[in-house]
């Protein structure tokens, strides 16, 4: 979708800004909460380009052999990110341990809040565009950018504690704590990520009441069908159903046919339904 590749375009300049700034920022000022947060920004930046390649094949034309598209390719390319956010996350609780802590100029907020500012704004625009058209790698890169908006507002409050640190020494060990704790919560996010799209991957039915609801509003149109059995399978931004219905005994075949027909290209039609491929099997005892 252009609407998808275009809020991912938008989201990759946003992360390269803001993990340009904290990057520099971090090697010229020694702080490694602030060097840590930039490379997790960065991480982001390099999740949106795989992200994008995601999209372009998911959209391939289904073929002889995958015959449903490639909508799943999605949760392939969500399992890169989370691999990518684990050994990010592995990295920055190591490199917590190997830097000595400085204490940051106090106009160092500015900075953050800036970040935090574009950040934000990335975040609510991929949400609502996400929910709309039904991207799972949207909604993914949202869950994504999530964990860096934390870690962000975590480095801000560090800065804030670390002025404090010349009549507390205690303090500077805010620092290496504060890295520990970004890392973790990088970690954190990342097996969440594998673990959802790993079960999505291997195929994994889906509650959608919504659309569900919408789906059983339409067939009541068809006064041959008395009782019907709906299973929604999620392809990545679109579903594949599975419709069971319990017809009428009296039907011949040629009814139950064209009915069958009348009901797989209504349904695909139905565009709110997000639905591209229907199997529907008929029986006159459809179990409950």
């Amino acid at each position: 979708m252009k609407l998808e590749n275009t809020i991912l375009i938008y989201s990759m300049f946003n992360n390269l800004v803001i993990s340009t700034m904290k990057i520099i920022g971090g090697i010229i000022l020694g702080l490694s909460s602030l060097l840590a947060d930039g490379l997790h920004t960065f991480v982001d930046f390099v999740t949106d380009v795989i992200s994008m390649i995601g999209i372009k094949f998911s959209k391939k034309k289904p073929t002889k052999h995958h015959p449903f598209g490639y909508g799943k390719i999605e949760y392939l390319t969500n399992l890169y990110i989370g691999v990518i956010l684990l050994l990010l996350g592995i990295f920055i609780i190591v490199h917590s341990f190997t830097t000595k802590t400085v204490i940051p100029p106090i106009n160092l907020l500015g900075l953050l809040l800036i970040a935090l500012g574009l950040k934000l704004a990335a975040i609510l625009t991929m949400h609502i565009v996400g929910e709309k058209i039904h991207s799972q790698l949207l909604i993914t890169s949202v869950e994504e950018s999530k964990t860096d908006l934390y870690s962000s507002i975590g480095v801000f409050f560090i800065t804030i504690i670390l002025q404090f640190a010349d009549k507390l020494p205690i303090l500077k060990y805010i620092n290496t704590i504060g890295t520990i704790l970004i890392g973790l919560y990088v970690v954190k996010t990342a097996i969440e990520i594998m673990a959802h799209n790993s079960m999505s991957l291997i195929g994994e039915t889906t509650e959608d009441e919504e659309t569900t609801n919408k789906i059983n509003k339409y067939l009541k149109e068809f006064k041959d069908i008395e009782e019907t059995k709906i299973r929604l399978i999620k392809y990545g931004s679109y579903y594949k159903l599975e419709l069971g219905l319990d017809v009428k005994s009296n039907m011949s075949l040629r009814r139950i046919t064209n009915l069958e027909n009348r009901v797989r290209k209504g349904i695909i039609r139905h565009r709110s339904l997000n639905v591209k491929y229907v199997s529907i099997y008929v029986t006159n005892n459809l179990e409950k």
